[in-house]
């Protein structure tokens, strides 16, 4: 396998990246172009937009002025420019912080990307999204969140197949990351969306309880199929209070989330017909369904399946203690390592370069690999 080299990298793409670092230097285009030397705006402008392909030189000059290295400009893996991010994050992350971390996802969701087109070929040109109303009520994000049970086929449990339904129905991958961002001992991000032209990724924090990871997957789903009509903000202050368009959004996929979660169709057939009013036994059928007894609540109560008294007790009943310890899933996801395997094994990544995109040391990739019950397709 040949190494990406300046000619290798679309100019739409080097464009996007050019743009992209120089938003992050917090430069304009009048002021970049008079760095570089440029007679007007508009050469610049060509450049990033992919009309002109910039030149060895300048790709130089442009490498010291936004202080990128000369790598960076041309690696495959690298999704600055073309990627979209929205996360869910405590307030106490900095933007700083959150952009590190960004830019460290992105090198795996591009290394997918990658491995995913040289294995699988082009994604689909037809995506995925829900069909909505101008101004969406919640009752539409309940019906959007029932359909897409059904139509997912996600059984009695739903938080069960769910991930594995979203990546092999609808393309859309599914990732656990370990979250190295931390504040005050704890973790700090629960997950984003990811969206590119050609892909979208889900990123769901491995280290959250499972029926947070639960909510935070199908939560993450609603963004996934509606970006375009309801595109969110890029970081989603879990401990803040959003601004007004942003807050509905949120609202919105919660909604949709508990609907896709607990069905009312699965609600029937777990609760008992005469135990609506048993907090205890609604605490139960919270823990049979993986999810909080506060999202059951709230997502009775809104079906018209409660009282606000019998909401408000089971919000304060404490959630059941799992019979067992709750393992955090594998890292990253299964059809990602295979990905990964048959990708280095048939040489469409070398090793060492699928390692640093993971952040990982030859001897961790091998034990992923292990992890999955795959061979180690190189020596170390």
């Amino acid at each position: 396998m040949t190494s990406p080299d300046f000619k290798a990298t679309p100019a739409r793409t080097m464009g996007a990246r050019i743009r992209a670092a120089r938003e992050t230097r917090g430069l304009n285009q009048h002021q970049l172009s008079d760095a570089l030397g440029f007679a007007d705006r508009q050469t610049l402008s060509t450049i990033e937009t992919g009309e002109r392909k910039v030149q060895p030189a300048e790709l130089v000059k442009l490498s010291q002025i936004l202080e990128r290295p000369l790598d960076w400009f041309i690696d495959l893996f690298v999704i600055e420019g073309e990627a979209q991010f929205s996360w869910r994050v405590s307030q106490s992350v900095t933007d700083s912080s959150l952009a590190d971390y960004e830019a460290k996802i992105g090198l795996i969701v591009g290394l997918f990307r990658h491995l995913n087109i040289a294995l699988n070929g082009p994604s689909k040109a037809l995506g995925q999204f829900l069909r909505m109303p101008p101004n969406p009520a919640f009752e539409d994000a309940w019906r959007w969140g029932e359909a897409v049970a059904q139509e997912l086929d996600l059984g009695p449990i739903p938080s069960e197949v769910l991930a594995e339904r979203i990546e092999t129905r609808l393309d859309i991958a599914v990732l656990h990351i370990d979250p190295d961002v931390c504040t005050n001992g704890t973790h700090a991000i629960s997950g984003a969306m990811c969206r590119l032209p050609d892909l979208g990724v889900i990123v769901i924090n491995r280290r959250e309880s499972r029926v947070r990871r639960n909510f935070d997957v199908a939560h993450e789903l609603f963004h996934a199929l509606t970006w375009d009509a309801l595109t969110p903000e890029h970081r989603e202050d879990t401990d803040a209070k959003p601004v007004k368009r942003s807050r509905r959004i949120e609202q919105l996929a919660d909604n949709f989330a508990a609907a896709v979660l607990m069905p009312t169709a699965t609600l029937s057939q777990l609760i008992d017909p005469a135990g609506f009013t048993n907090t205890q036994h609604l605490a139960e059928v919270a823990k049979q369904l993986q999810v909080s007894t506060h999202a059951l609540a709230f997502r009775l109560f809104n079906a018209k399946m409660i009282d606000k008294l019998t909401c408000q007790a089971l919000c304060e009943q404490p959630p059941l203690a799992p019979r067992c310890a709750s393992t955090p899933p594998k890292l990253l996801s299964a059809s990602f390592v295979t990905l990964l395997h048959d990708g280095i094994a048939r040489g469409h990544v070398s090793t060492r370069k699928a390692a640093k995109a993971l952040s990982m040391t030859l001897e961790d990739l091998a034990e992923l690999m292990r992890d999955y019950g795959k061979s180690v397709p190189f020596a170390i």
